[in-house]
């Protein structure tokens, strides 16, 4: 029965330091994806500013309005993007999200709801095109729609750091 006694005892031992090592580590892997998430939203950006071309366009916004304790909040769910593009070929796509993030274009809807704006778009892929305004933002900007998943990923990577240096175990004999 000693040998079971034993392992039980280092299983007690070692329970607390394991568990924060795990915790660390689920930190980090939420970590890495929302940082990959982010530099997969920079190429994109990269890609259409390098070759990019432009055209105008009307954005249609899908908006989507609620009211609750704290006041009235709309979100937009999504935005249709028409325009011609170089061939003369009408698109009409829904914006795609750059790095988990949708661009909302600004400014004053028309009789039909439709915004004004100009996009940019890869000539081999038309159906992928953004409003120009997303070209504006840097891995920063993208970062603050993620503040939510990073502060968390953060807050555990640095709890489980910091329990498992305090519950790591002591020799025997010290």
């Amino acid at each position: 029965m000693k040998g079971v006694e034993g392992v039980r005892g280092q299983a007690r031992r070692w329970w607390p330091a394991a568990t924060a090592v795990t915790v660390a580590l689920i930190g980090g892997l939420l970590l890495a994806g929302q940082m990959r998430q982010l530099h997969h939203g920079e190429a994109e950006l990269a890609a259409l500013r390098h070759h990019g071309r432009h055209a105008s366009a009307h954005a249609t916004l899908d908006t989507a309005f609620s009211s609750g304790g704290r006041g009235t909040s709309c979100e937009t769910s999504s935005v249709w993007l028409d325009f011609t593009d170089a061939t003369g070929d009408p698109v009409s796509e829904p914006e795609e999200t750059i790095g988990g993030s949708l661009y909302v274009p600004h400014g004053s809807p028309d009789r039909e709801g439709r915004v004004a704006t100009t996009v940019v778009y890869d000539p081999a892929h038309p159906d992928r095109a953004q409003a120009v305004g997303a070209l504006e933002q840097s891995v920063l900007d993208l970062a603050r729609h993620h503040w939510l998943a990073l502060t968390v990923a953060l807050a555990l990577l640095g709890a489980g750091i910091t329990g498992g240096i305090a519950a790591w175990p002591r020799r025997a004999g010290r």
